[in-house]
Formats: C-alpha cells, structure tokens, sequence
C-alpha cells in the first residue's frame, strides 16, 4: 500500500471497485453512501503500518531496530537509556522532528518542530532529556531504506522504568490502532513474569506479536532460553512468532556485504514476518471495503429492483410495495429510541462501566495491600523513591490490564449490536487507557524524616541520666562499694536502649505518616482515574450509538426510496421500454460490483487461510 513504490495489484483492484461504487451511489443520490465508501477508501490510502518495539529496559530494542535498518537511527550505548517514544519511517532525504508537551497548566495542544537530525539522540535518551525535562511527547525521525518503502513505521519506545512503568503504559495504551508489536527480550535469562504478564495485556490489544530473542551472539545457552521462554508463553496462552537474533552479527554482514554471516544473524527470516504484517494489513483492509461495498449495494439494489418489478410486472407491484413497506418499517424500528439494538448498548455499556469500576477498586484495594506490606518491611526514609516507582508502575500496570478487560468486553458488545443490523462489520470504537493520569498526581512525603535526625534527644538523656543516679543511689543504699564507672555504663545502656526505643518509634512515625500519604494518594487516584475511566466509556457509547444510528437512517431512507421507487412506477407515464433498459443496465453494474467485492472478500480469506 505504499506510495514510494506504487500500490499492489490488489489495492488498485480495490480502488477501482470502490471508485465505481461511488459513481453509482451518486447517480442515485446517496450523500450518505458516498461519504461511507470515500472513508473505506481512506483504509487503502493509509499507507503506514505502525509495529511496536517494546520491552525492558536495556534490552536491545535501539540496537535492534538500528540492525534491522542497517543505520544508526536510535541512540545506543551501555549509559543511553531511550526516554521518549521514537517513530522512524521513510524518509528520501535523513530528517527528523520532535513534537512537545505544553508546559503544565498551560492551554494548549502540543506541536511539532524539525530538529537537526544529528541531535536525535540529545532529544530521546534519558541522558541529555532527564527526566524528560523537555516535555517531548515522540520523535519522529525519516531515513532511507527499502523496509520502510513499504509504509512500514517502528516506533522504538522508552524502557526506563520498566514494562510496568507509566511511559510504557502509555505506549501500550495506543497498542489497538498498532498492526503488530514486535516484543524485545535478550537471551541472557528467561522471561520475568512482569514480561509474560505485559505480552498478555498486549496480545489481547493487538492479536500480532512478534518475539525478538537478541543477543543470541553473547550468550551460548540462548537456545534453552528461548525454549523455556516459549514454554512460559505458551502456558500463559500467548501466541507469538519467535526469532533469535543478533544484532552485532546483522551490522557485521551489512559492513561485509555477505549474505551468509546476515543469515546467520536470523533477521532475514525476521524482515519476511515483517512482511506477513505488512500483507496482512492489506488484507484487513481489502476485506473491509469489501463488505462496505457489498453493504451499500445491499441497499442500491432493492430500489432498483422495485422499480423494475414495477414496469415489468405491473400485476406484482402491489406484492412488491408490501415487501417493502414492510422492510420500511423494520428500518424505522430500528431508528426508534426503543429500538432493540439502543437498548442493549445502553446496557451493555452500563455492565461494562461496572464491571470496568469494579475491577479498578479491587485492582486498587490489592495493590494498596501489597504497599502498605513494604512499608512495614522498610524503613520510608531509606527506600521512599524506590518504593514510589514501584507503586507507580504497578498502578500504571493495573490500570492498563483494567482498560484491556474494558476494550475486549467493549468489542464483544460492538460485535452483538451489529447482529442485529445484520452488518459484516463491527462498528469498533478505538480508545486509551487513562494512564496519563498518574504523572498529574503526586504524594505528599513532607511528614518523612530522616533516619539520621532523632527528634527524642531529650528522652534519651533523661534514661540514660535516671539509669545512672538510680544504679548509684539503690548502690549506696545498699551500703555497696560498686565504682562509679559502672554507674555509667549502666546509665549508657539504658541510654542505649532510649536510643534503639526512639529510632523505632521515630521509624513507626515515619511508617505511618507514609501508609497516610499512600493512602491519600491511591484515593486521589481512584478518584481522578475512575472518572476519567467512566468519561472514556461514555464517549465511547457515545460514539458507537452515533455509528450505528447512522447505519440505521441508511438503512431506513433505502428502505423508503424503494417504496417510493415502487410506487411512482405504478402510475409513472414516461417510456416504459428506455427505463427498463436503464434499470437493467445498472442493475447488471451493481452484480459485477457485487462481484467485484466477493472477490476482493474471497482474495482475504484465502490469504488468511494461508497465513
């Protein structure tokens, strides 16, 4: 589908039968019909085919995709970690561009500027943005190469932080509108189970995913790792396509130019799954113009037919025109506000809001239990931002599995609406998980002190003191000749145990002054990321109620032309003879699109069935 290197011979099959399409719901009339096919046509035009490159930190993905390019694109070295998404595509000329973030609080949507394309690696490593202190949202940067000819778009994202991390989940959140997800994990040990757990919430966002085992060059047992990989997959039901890789040895043979040494790097068979995703893309979106094309002339057809039946068989007209009144009135029953179809999205999205709710307090209430846990087992002056990342990256973790169940269960709903239109296809409703959320919110740790400040100074001379003058006076007393230095080292003992008895006391402060902030800060995400959890769900309601309502006035406004059809021509004076023969004419049109769209449906599902 790419315009560099000209469309394939079955996109332009495909053009040509939407393009006739078009003229034919024009001559008719049909605004509506046009605008339907014209946006089906856009699905051909698009010529970018977005794969995500994902995975923990330091994992390879930059030498990865710079090996599968053969050029240095994305900045690799053992301190560069990437810190912002980088999507690279095709490009005559080497460019690149960096689209900002407005500063916070500020009004605004976010731009882009060109950059200088030698200072790519200034503006995406952790390094030179820390903290991304820029506010970049993604670089985009274009190069040469006949991989991305075909449309083919790698988007490199940020590892720091880890899968869990809220950047990643960002990432992972856009993963629905991706064609495929390429998942990176080095053969120096097996699979974490926050990977399994990451390629499970991917695989049910984007059914195709390719697992790249790099590295293979500096670790001989890769091959055991890659099989015990597999097996943690395959257990956790993760269908992937697997290649073992070496990055090192793909730059060797494209400095050397030998074709041997490039197989033994395992890319080629790599660049030819590229390809299936790239042929698949295709396929999806010839089998969705397909069945719009069959759908509009589902609803050309029986107004020409009428009408024909009304000239040619006048006897049958009156048959003809209850077929259709009666069709007419299941489409405007369909239109109605107690049409079947409405109620069951309302209710569908209102289990779904639930459920999804639901899910998140639980989510929420599990992942307080666990933080509440390693506060107890540590000290929160020691480890306090260790323990925010975490806490962090596991709410950006739930929130992503939270938005995973909402999208499937969203699907599935699409899917028994469109039953009742009898539709070939689901009106799908493409949506993010609100995990942007979590960096507007921030926990107050300003009741945390420092393990080297004692606030009991006081306490602790005044044991230390009171053990001193009661062991010598309970001494003397006792009429006992006992040295004074043992007095001391009694009163310093004691003092000692003040001591241990302060900074315990003074840790339990800090404990629970931290399960507070903790607290207050899972309720403020509760709060902010449920409504905007429940604002996501209702546009997309909305949305989906809009889509098919407007199938429905297409729907109702051809199932009113045919009648009407069908009646003028039973009173109609003109040429009977010319009109029959105009009628005929476009209805032979309509059976070769017809035709045409089966073949273009038939052409996917073998393509399918062979894939």
């Amino acid at each position: 589908m790419a315009d560099q290197q000209g469309p394939s011979a079955a996109v332009r099959y495909g053009r040509e039968t939407v393009d006739l399409a078009v003229e034919g719901a024009a001559a008719y009339g049909r605004d509506d019909l046009v605008a339907r096919l014209r946006g089906a046509r856009d699905l051909l035009s698009e010529s970018a085919v977005t794969v995500y490159v994902v995975g923990e930190y330091k994992q390879g993905k930059s030498s990865f995709v710079n090996a599968l390019l053969t050029t240095s694109v994305c900045p690799v070295d053992d301190d560069i970690a990437t810190a912002v998404p980088t999507m690279v595509r095709f490009s005559e000329v080497p460019r690149a561009s960096a689209t900002y973030e407005p500063d916070s609080g500020d009004v605004g949507s976010p731009w882009t500027e060109p950059i200088e394309f030698d200072e790519v690696a200034a503006h995406v490593a952790e390094g030179g943005n820390a903290g991304n202190r820029r506010r970049l949202r993604s670089v985009s940067v274009g190069v040469d190469r006949a991989l991305l000819e075909s449309g083919l778009v790698l988007v490199d994202t940020p590892g720091v932080g880890g899968l869990g991390s809220v950047q990643n989940a960002l990432t992972a959140s856009a993963l629905p509108s991706a064609h495929a997800v390429v998942f990176v994990s080095d053969a120096s040990q097996e699979l974490t189970e926050a990977e399994v757990r990451f390629l499970r919430t991917a695989a049910e966002l984007c059914p195709t995913l390719l697992f790249a085992l790099t590295k293979i060059d500096l670790y001989p047992h890769w091959r055991r790792i890659l099989e015990l990989d597999l097996g943690h997959l395959a257990e956790a039901r993760v269908a992937v396509d697997a290649f073992a890789l070496s990055s090192e040895v793909r730059n060797v043979a494209a400095l050397s130019g030998d074709a041997e040494v490039n197989e033994e790097s395992g890319f080629p068979p790599f660049v030819r799954g590229l390809g299936e995703v790239l042929d698949d893309a295709e396929r999806v979106a010839l089998q969705a113009l397909g069945a719009h094309v069959q759908s509009v002339i589902g609803q050309l057809v029986p107004v020409l037919a009428a009408r024909m039946t009304a000239l040619s068989r006048p006897e049958e007209s009156a048959d003809v025109a209850a077929e259709l009144v009666g069709a007419l009135e299941r489409a405007e029953t369909l239109r109605s506000r107690s049409a079947r179809w409405q109620q069951l999205l309302f209710d569908g999205f209102s289990d779904i809001s639930s459920d999804v709710d639901f899910d998140l307090r639980m989510r929420t209430r599990t992942v307080l239990a666990e933080a509440e846990q390693a506060i107890d087992e540590g000290d929160p002056a020691k480890n306090w931002p260790d323990f925010e990342k975490w806490l962090r990256s596991r709410l950006a973790t739930e929130t992503l599995d939270n938005y995973s169940r909402f999208a499937k269960a969203a699907d599935e709903l699409a899917m028994r609406v469109a039953e009742h239109f009898e539709l070939a296809e689901a009106q799908i409703v493409q949506v993010r998980a609100p995990v942007g959320m979590l960096d507007k919110l921030s926990i107050q740790t300003s009741a945390l002190e420092s393990p080297k400040k004692v606030t009991g100074k006081m306490a602790i001379f005044q044991k230390s003191y009171s053990g001193f003058m009661m062991f010598t006076m309970l001494t003397q007393l006792a009429m006992l000749a006992i040295p004074s230095p043992i007095g001391i080292a009694a009163g310093l003992l004691m003092g000692r145990s003040a001591f241990g008895d302060e900074r315990r006391r003074a840790t339990e402060k800090r404990r629970a002054a931290a399960k507070t902030a903790v607290r207050k800060f899972m309720d403020e995400f509760t709060l902010q990321v449920g409504k905007d959890s429940r604002d996501t769900i209702r546009r997309a309601q909305r949305e989906m109620r809009d889509r098919y309502a407007e199938r429905a006035d297409e729907l109702q406004r051809s199932a009113a032309e045919a009648v009407a059809a069908a009646q003028r021509a039973a009173r109609t004076g003109e040429d009977v003879a010319d009109e029959l023969r105009r009628l005929e004419n476009d209805l032979q049109m309509f059976a070769t699109l017809r035709a045409r769209s089966e073949q273009l449906l038939a052409r996917s599902t073998r393509s399918e069935a062979a894939g």
